[in-house]
């Protein structure tokens, strides 16, 4: 399904660069943070919280922004370092290796790099999630660099990753779009210039994409657009 608002996108084929958001957008990977938060917040702080709940507060945010929010809507205090420890040791247990790809993930990439288009991915996630998955699914060929968590002071949605991306693609805006899955991804992509096609099947999530130029249902139909 395509919500299209500006014919703009109809010239979405000659734009020379592809900005790929990780989570949610490229793996599916929301069900796997939402399963590890899930009991370390219930056993801690006696806070229970259904997957809903997961996208409409924490989906698409960082670990310290998450914490923060936890304070803020509940009166929860915890530390960043003690729930990076906990988070963290979830995510080993539980293996990052079995978060599965979006669908048409792959296809998607394998296209653009046929055509010519150059690609590189925007996250706020680390780079050893990036190397994990994506290398377990072998992927990281497919980008020409990765911005990451650790290369930016300020996360999405701050337009800082996005600017730092078009500073290192040396391309100007208007010949690069960004493909997100949330809000926050949405925000700091058009904060740095950038057009942005949003992809999400989560109504909570569409709910609060409305600002996008573009909003599909899957990565078949981003592929669609660009191709």
């Amino acid at each position: 399904m395509f919500l299209v608002k500006n014919a703009y996108f109809y010239a979405m084929k000659h734009m020379q660069a592809v900005l790929f958001d990780l989570d949610g957008t490229l793996i599916d990977s929301e069900h796997f943070y939402y399963s590890n938060w899930k009991p370390i917040l219930q056993k801690n702080f006696g806070l229970k919280i259904d997957f809903e709940d997961w996208l409409t507060f924490f989906a698409g945010h960082t670990l310290v922004r998450n914490v923060h929010f936890l304070r803020e809507k509940w009166g929860i205090e915890t530390t960043d370092e003690f729930m990076w420890k906990e988070t963290r040791a979830a995510y080993a247990r539980a293996d990052m290796r079995t978060i599965g790809l979006m669908p048409h993930a792959k296809e998607i990439l394998e296209d653009l790099q046929q055509a010519g288009k150059r690609i590189a991915l925007v996250t706020s996630s680390y780079q050893t999630t990036v190397d994990t998955v994506l290398g377990h699914h072998g992927l990281l060929g497919f980008f020409e660099f990765f911005i990451t968590r650790e290369r930016v002071e300020q996360p999405k949605p701050d337009p800082e990753p996005y600017a730092l991306a078009i500073k290192s693609m040396a391309l100007p805006a208007d010949e690069i779009v960004a493909i997100e899955d949330t809000s926050t991804g949405l925000k700091a992509a058009q904060g740095a210039g950038l057009s942005c096609i949003a992809v999400s099947r989560q109504q909570v999530e569409r709910e609060r994409l409305s600002a996008a130029e573009c909003m599909v249902d899957n990565l078949a139909a981003v592929r669609e657009i660009l191709l």
